[in-house]
């Protein structure tokens, strides 16, 4: 396994010495474990190149498959920590970023402690990418915020996320503190924009219908948009669970408004095929976002 890291490190760095360096190794140990790996396999790994080396065409040809030995063997080692750990299944779930901000630390702690011997591995993807995760099998079960339109998974839709509107809060209560209006709000203050990927577009076309001259600003991701919010840069409109804690502890205040209707957003719940372990989590998932 040494002979083979020190393989593709050199075929990376295509240069001993950096490989030494990068390795943490003798140069004089590089250019053995080269010559070892040459002498096992019957053929030159390398050429030189002026200063450098570069692959043969058997360091070519050999170069994926010294790769795939190394992964599995570093696979192995993981399953095999894991089951010290006392974990004698894995699971591992893609998980938009803003679920795996808001929803999900309390779901997982749920879980691994109805299920501590299922290793919980977690893949933040954003939500476009989920899919193809799943029917690539990098991934065992995914959260997102869309639903995914690859042809070999399923997407199942969870219970309805209101979107609702949050602002700023300024020491004071909704009844005292705040404009009364959605034309206030967009006359005085600037409108965050498209931190979810499912609602922004037709939102902003209804906005911009009723209110002239509305400011916008986009914020590409949810948790930027609730800091910006919290220091008073603007106002949004966000899925509920993502603003669950903020607006319990007073960090920013829900306003009620019956101007324009607002939507909702799902969790989509996106598998190819259900193993045990994948079963066990997609039940429980149900029972705790519905």
């Amino acid at each position: 396994m040494n002979w083979l890291r020190t393989f593709v490190a050199a075929a990376t760095y295509e240069n001993f010495r950096e490989t030494s360096e990068k390795l943490y190794l003798a140069q004089p140990t590089v250019t053995v474990h080269i010559q070892q790996l040459e002498k096992h396999i019957g053929s030159k790994l390398f050429m030189k190149s002026g200063r450098r080396v570069v692959l043969s065409e058997a360091g070519r040809q050999f170069l994926p498959h010294a790769k795939v030995m190394l992964e599995q063997y570093e696979q192995s080692l993981r399953h095999m920590n894991g089951f010290r750990q006392g974990y004698h299944r894995k699971l591992t779930i893609a998980v938009s970023p803003l679920i795996a901000a808001t929803v999900l630390p309390y779901v997982l702690q749920q879980f691994m402690k109805d299920h501590p011997s299922i290793e919980v591995v977690v893949k933040v993807s954003e939500s476009n990418e989920i899919g193809e995760l799943i029917s690539k099998n990098v991934a065992d079960f995914g959260l997102s915020r869309m639903k995914a339109i690859h042809p070999s998974v399923i997407s199942e839709e969870t219970a309805p996320d209101p979107i609702v509107l949050v602002v700023p809060h300024d020491g004071g209560d909704a009844e005292t503190s705040l404009p009364l209006s959605m034309g206030d709000f967009c006359a005085q203050t600037t409108l965050l924009t498209h931190s979810h990927p499912g609602y922004w577009d037709d939102l902003l076309i209804e906005l911009r219908s009723r209110y002239e001259g509305i400011r916008t600003m986009v914020v590409s991701q949810v948790h930027i948009t609730k800091r910006f919010i919290e220091e008073g840069l603007g106002f949004s409109f966000l899925p509920r669970s993502s603003v669950q804690r903020e607006l319990l502890e007073g960090r920013m205040l829900q306003v009620d408004t019956d101007e324009i209707r607002l939507p909702f957003v799902h969790t989509y719940l996106v598998y190819h095929h259900l193993s045990e372990e994948t079963e066990i989590f997609k039940k429980f998932i149900e029972k705790h976002m519905h």
